[in-house]
């Protein structure tokens, strides 16, 4: 981002220097701001997303005001520092101005930083500049270009348009949405934990059933409070009787605050049917994790953190008025199942209070330095990747991602993560020039990444039964990965349930309704109190 915005303003500066003369110095004024805020973006310390914002829009309106007050007054006699010479007419100033102090308004309201806004309107102002530029060569002016203003303006429309359709098709792929105000609340970083902050009726569940949106307290992995989202789903005929929980932790689904489940649609979450487990009469709570939803930082596969969140969130509910609870049994998938693991670990020590009766695994990252070693082995170009090292760059100060990557695939990966693991067609192009995908600097075994990697291994004895589910095609978590995993498990002393699927792929077992009903079976099983089967016995 720094460099796009360091490069548009030394453009845009260069373009007004070249444009200012002895009768319209105020282009030369201009343009050496515009070189003036190249300098302060490119040289302050840590830039962030709302000082480079900042720094662009009051640029653009500074461009667009001397725009305005070149068209208004291009034929008044002034001191010259006051005009800038309409070469193009009062008409394409006025059109430009307009549009140019729009955008910087924009710019300057609203700093997004995955759809980086900064850098869409300063590219859309030199987008304009540009045809502009090209328009005089091509139609040389005649005093104030009366004879020419028409096309003038023309092309600047055109030149408009052009920038609002670049900027819509390289962010068509980006699937994030944008989260409302009940997910926002401000609290002090030493707030206890688990307390409900918001429930909200929610409107995407079925006639049988009652949706609540919840914002609660957690603590991530530097044991700050941080605020987090989840949702929570509950059948209206036994919303009055203990109910037994379902927890649903989640596979990956990107880092930036929109691409929450709850935003985008629990679909997107890998919870595909909602209504097949509530008619067994469970109550079901799926929380974001922290980052996604509520603002915070990323936290793929930051057990600390995921563990937590699941476990406040299972305390929140309790705190939801009418709302009793029978039996907690947790179930996620992959990154998902990471995380159910790490709550269970954490319970007895995190959250007494909190009772879990079994947890579910479907094809975790048990191991997240062995997982992430094979896909960079394999060169795979799953979006997990770039997700992780996403988040591990912003959890911990001495994982960097510019000891790990080239500058292409930095960005590349930043805009995966962000993005909700899609890519835009500017990444894509970034991607093709920059050569491979992922250039890596030194592989994630290697350095302050591979500790943490190994940090973030749960615990192989858990309090709790588990079953482990496991696709034999699994092209994420190979099936060799897991034996090893569940064997290691077997030894410490746990209660396992193993069950492989030859051929299936890293697959959601809750999409496929076979294995749903087996695993609903076990849950249920597990919700009346029968004992676990063990393949460690």
């Amino acid at each position: 981002m720094v460099v796009a915005v360091v490069v548009g303003l030394l453009i845009a500066g260069v373009s007004e220097l070249i444009e200012g003369t002895r009768d319209a110095p105020a282009r030369s004024v201009l343009g050496s701001t515009y070189l003036l805020g190249a300098a302060v973006v490119a040289l302050w310390t840590g830039p962030s997303v709302r000082l480079t914002a900042a720094v662009v829009g009051v640029l653009l309106i500074a461009a667009g005001a001397l725009e305005i007050w070149s068209g208004l007054l291009s034929r008044v006699e002034l001191p010259a520092l006051l005009v800038a010479a309409a070469a193009g007419g009062p008409s394409v100033a006025l059109f430009t101005g307009v549009a140019t102090t729009g955008i910087g308004a924009v710019v300057l309201l609203w700093a997004d930083p995955v759809v980086l806004t900064m850098v869409i309107g300063l590219g859309a102002r030199l987008l304009l500049v540009g045809v502009g530029l090209l328009v005089d060569i091509w139609y040389p002016s005649t005093g104030y270009g009366r004879s020419t203003e028409r096309l003038r303006a023309v092309w600047r429309v055109i030149a408009l348009a052009m920038a609002a359709l670049l900027a819509t098709v390289g962010n068509l792929t980006l699937a994030a949405g944008v989260p409302s105000a009940v997910y926002y609340r401000d609290i002090a970083t030493t707030s206890p934990a688990g307390v409900l902050l918001g429930a909200t009726p929610s409107a995407d569940t079925s006639a049988g059933a009652t949706g609540i949106q919840l914002l609660y307290t957690t603590s991530d992995e530097r044991d700050d409070t941080v605020t987090a989202s989840a949702r929570l789903y509950v059948p209206s005929s036994t919303s009055g009787d203990a109910l037994p929980l379902v927890v649903w932790a989640h596979p990956e689904s990107g880092t930036g605050q929109g691409c929450a489940p709850s935003v985008r649609g629990e679909s997107v979450g890998g919870l595909v049917d909602v209504d097949d487990i509530l008619a067994r009469g469970y109550a079901v709570l799926a929380p974001d994790y922290p980052g996604l939803g509520a603002p915070g930082s990323a936290s793929v596969l930051l057990g600390v953190a995921e563990g937590r969140a699941i476990l406040d969130a299972i305390r929140a509910v309790a705190q939801v008025p009418g709302i009793r609870l029978g039996r907690t049994v947790l179930w996620g998938f992959s990154q998902g199942g990471h995380a159910a693991l790490w709550a269970a670990q954490l319970a007895p020590s995190y959250a007494p209070d909190v009772t879990l009766s079994a947890v579910v695994a479907d094809e975790p990252v048990a191991n997240p330095a062995a997982v992430l070693n094979h896909l960079v082995q394999v060169g795979s170009d799953d979006a997990l990747v770039d997700e992780v090292l996403y988040s591990y760059a912003e959890g911990y100060p001495d994982v960097r991602l510019a000891d790990y990557l080239s500058l292409p695939a930095q960005l590349v990966t930043e805009e995966v993560a962000t993005g909700c693991g899609s890519v835009s067609p500017a990444a894509a192009a970034l991607q093709t020039l920059g050569g491979d995908a992922r250039r890596w600097l030194q592989p994630p075994s290697q350095g302050p990444l591979a500790a943490r990697l190994d940090q973030n291994t749960p615990a192989r004895r858990l309090s709790v039964p588990l079953l482990v589910l496991q696709g034999g095609a699994d092209e994420i978590v190979p099936q060799s990965l897991q034996d090893a995993e569940v064997a290691t498990r077997c030894r410490a002393g746990s209660v396992v349930d193993y069950r492989v699927y030859p051929g299936v792929r890293h697959a959601n077992s809750a999409m496929e309704s076979g294995r749903r009903s087996e695993i609903l079976a076990w849950i249920s099983d597990r919700v009346t109190g029968k004992d676990a089967p063990n393949i460690c016995a």
